[in-house]
């Protein structure tokens, strides 16, 4: 059991949990991911730790409210409560060495997966340039990111309410590869860096290998157990599968195979949807 010892809502559907688990906080390593159970009967999470302390034993998880076990921790969970399983640290470490000017993004919750890795990158000698795509109300980890690195851009994007969300997720894109083609014709990078929905990723991948820039990217595929049994989380890179869990979740950009991983990417998307109207459903009508 994992207490909550913080919980806020810091931005439009982000919401912020300060957890004791001292197994994690004292091995955790930027780029690396938890598998959080908040629930007996509740599916399986990934989620990335933000800011730990080894000492105290405490991990920051920023959870942004898309499906019904994220909407369930933000409407039943409060300080004091327990998550039930915090596995991890999973994944590979981001690699850590001098690259020198790096150019790291965040579309839309990535900047939370984007925030350890620049921060490291900034510690041991690297210039770092983190950029932050989203909508206006969506905005986390400013002031933070601020003191981590040597420049922090934040580009917003009104949220029209008449268009629908996908046109408005389109001019999010378009801010962002406009952002980045912007950027990069200004400025010498050695490495471009991003986290965010494999289609922006993809959008601002095919920017990038215009400047023939060397490109990672953290991929994000449907996961259940994070520990490579599942084969939930393949992705084809290289002409290989790969498991995002155990082989990543940093990749060669250049070595990814797009097509595959953003089909995959929506294949539980209306699974998903109902699981949220039924959670919805359920408690406005007084039952779980």
């Amino acid at each position: 059991m994992y207490k909550i010892l913080e919980k806020k809502e810091i931005a439009m559907r982000n919401v912020w949990y300060k957890i004791q688990a001292p197994h994690v906080a004292g091995k955790v390593k930027p780029g690396q991911f938890v598998i959080v159970r908040a629930f007996s009967n509740g599916e399986r999470i990934p989620l990335t730790p933000v800011m730990w302390d080894a000492e105290e034993g405490w991990i920051v998880l920023i959870t942004f409210i898309r499906g019904k076990t994220t909407m369930k921790m933000a409407a039943e969970l409060k300080e004091g409560d327990y998550i039930l399983n915090v596995a991890g640290p999973l994944g590979n470490p981001a690699e850590m060495k001098k690259f020198g000017k790096i150019l790291a993004i965040g579309a839309y919750t990535g900047i939370v997966e984007t925030f350890p890795i620049a921060k490291a990158w900034h510690e041991i000698g690297n210039y770092v340039t983190t950029l932050h795509v989203t909508f206006e109300p969506m905005v986390v980890l400013k002031e933070e990111l601020e003191r981590a690195v040597d420049s922090h851009i934040v580009e917003t994007v009104p949220i029209d309410p008449n268009l629908d969300f996908p046109t408005n997720m389109k001019n999010v894109t378009k801010r962002l590869t406009e952002t980045v083609r912007e950027m990069l014709e200004k400025e010498d990078y050695d490495l471009v860096f991003m986290v965010g929905p494999a289609g922006d990723q993809r959008a601002v991948f095919n920017v990038v290998k215009e400047f023939g820039i060397p490109m990672k990217a953290d991929l994000h595929p449907i996961m259940v157990d994070g520990t490579g049994m599942c084969g939930s989380c393949r992705v084809t890179v290289g002409g290989e599968v790969k498991f995002a869990c155990i082989d990543g979740p940093e990749f060669d950009a250049y070595q990814v195979d797009w097509d595959v991983l953003i089909a995959r990417s929506g294949y539980y998307t209306d699974m998903e949807q109902r699981a949220m109207q039924e959670y919805m459903k359920a408690i406005q009508g007084g039952g779980e």
